[in-house]
């Protein structure tokens, strides 16, 4: 019988995002009629310290 594959809970996928290392990029922007009224850039780093 073949065994099935081990399910990876989100804590075990967190954990190796974080000790690899992950950056996340975005970008808001909120516009009325064609003109930018608010403009976010948005960055996110997420790093494990040992």
């Amino acid at each position: 019988m073949p065994e099935h594959p081990t399910a990876t809970s989100i804590v075990d996928l967190l954990d190796r995002v974080v000790q690899g290392g992950a950056v996340i990029n975005g970008d808001v922007i909120i516009t009325l009629a064609g003109i930018d009224l608010i403009r976010l850039d948005l960055r996110l780093l997420l790093i494990g310290i040992q």
